[in-house]
């Protein structure tokens, strides 16, 4: 899995949210994550929500599958990286 951002969008997730978009990776490929669609507006497309570890915490990620390449490879395009608040780690067992 490849996974891919636009710089202006990553320097504005550093300072809403102190996290750089790279930081999310480690919890889009935790195999405790807990991933759902985000289905709450028409974005014009499939945004998919993560909550995954990043080391001892519990990360929020918001991405998006774009589309295969001729190789049959996937990239993911990460929009917005945060901290999960406490009752959102209360949501899953992450223990």
């Amino acid at each position: 899995m490849r996974y891919v951002w636009d710089l202006a969008k990553d320097a504005l997730n550093q300072r809403k949210h102190g996290l750089s978009l790279a930081e999310g990776i480690p919890a889009l490929e935790d195999p405790e994550r807990d991933v759902w669609i985000d289905d709450r507006f028409d974005y014009g497309e499939v945004r998919t929500v993560t909550a995954g570890r990043s080391g001892s915490q519990v990360l929020i990620v918001v991405s998006t599958v774009l589309e295969l390449t001729e190789e049959g490879e996937e990239f993911t395009r990460i929009t917005s990286v945060r901290k999960a608040k406490w009752y959102e780690e209360n949501w899953f067992d992450f223990s």
